[in-house]
């Protein structure tokens, strides 16, 4: 049996103005053009360049290989780009042809029905995230939180009055199924992930808790009502290590004491290291928190902030009582 191509040849063999038409991302990539992940921008902030090799978002900062490139189109890990691009490529042929441009050009995914819960859904989503249904409540307060059903399926969804960007999971806490080239995974996004959920509604705070990810950022509001700060400190999420804050939101935060608490594997800690530096560098009072010490009931490390609520052991909370003071 012939050896599957290596990463190396799938890179060699696609490049991302190729990849962009294969997945029918609106616009033409371009040395200056529009994100093809966010197609309501007014002015240009993309650009593709290296002869196709390379690509650079310019509003968050994120540059791409293609296979970075396909991962943030099909909201995917690097496997399940890997496994797109075998599967278009296919093992020992050619690049199928392209569409025409006019075909390959499409509108970007509606947005779906989002409603506020019912008392009923959000005692259901505290159990499912193993949250106090107080902190769920707070969320839902803030105009955080929303439901509604999409693919057959009923969902819980984290979004903010911007509506720049939003995360959908499941309500049963199932995977959503694959389709197509793409994979199950846990969430749908939509919109601009480059925007921080609660941004806007954390310029009325002095305190802010930055959070990765929408289960960190409904724990965060645990902690907000646990520590009895409901009324200085707000919660700050960005969907993903991916993210970058542009100067523009970093300008928004300046004056403010912004605290950290990343995620516990190599990407979360090097995305929280540049969160902190584009905070300063707009003049914001940075420091981070550390969740290690904190186990399971197997002794595996606790990795975020929603697993302190989730999994956390009762022994290693009492090991570490300064873990229980997250609010700067």
């Amino acid at each position: 049996m012939k050896p599957q191509a290596t990463i190396a040849e799938l890179k060699a063999r696609l490049r991302i103005d190729e990849a962009w038409r294969l997945l029918h991302l609106p616009g033409e990539p371009a040395r200056c053009c529009k994100s093809p992940f966010r197609p309501d921008e007014r002015h240009a902030s993309f650009s593709v360049y290296a002869e196709g090799t390379r690509a650079k978002d310019h509003a968050t900062g994120e540059t791409f290989d293609v296979v970075d490139f396909i991962a943030r189109a099909l909201d995917a890990d690097t496997a399940g780009a890997v496994r797109w691009m075998r599967g278009r490529l296919g093992e020992g042929r050619e690049l199928p042809p392209l569409p025409p441009k006019r075909e390959a050009v499409k509108q970007a995914r509606p947005w779906p029905v989002l409603r506020r819960g019912t008392a009923e859904e959000l005692a259901a989503l505290g159990r499912l995230r193993a949250l106090p249904l107080p902190a769920v409540r707070l969320a839902d307060e803030r105009g955080f939180l929303h439901f509604g059903e999409q693919w057959g399926h009923a969902f819980w969804c984290i979004t903010d009055k911007a509506r720049r960007g939003c995360e959908l999971r499941r309500a049963d806490g199932e995977l959503w199924p694959g389709f197509g080239d793409i994979p199950p995974r846990k969430a749908h996004c939509h919109g601009d992930k480059a925007w921080p959920v609660g941004l806007m509604e954390a310029e009325a705070f002095a305190h802010l808790i930055l959070v990765e990810g929408v289960g960190d950022f409904l724990a965060a509001h645990a902690v907000i009502d646990g520590e009895g700060r409901a009324a200085d400190v707000a919660a700050l999420c960005c969907m993903g290590a991916a993210v970058r804050l542009s100067p523009e939101v970093a300008a928004r935060l300046a004056g403010k004491r912004v605290r950290i608490v990343p995620q516990m594997d190599e990407p979360g800690q090097r995305a929280a290291l540049l969160w902190a530096r584009s905070l300063r560098d707009a003049g914001a009072v940075v420091d981070g928190f550390s969740l290690a010490g904190l186990v399971d009931a197997e002794g595996a490390a606790i990795k975020d902030l929603g697993d302190v609520f989730a999994k956390a052991s009762a022994e290693s909370i009492r090991a570490n009582p300064q873990l229980l003071e997250v609010c700067p």
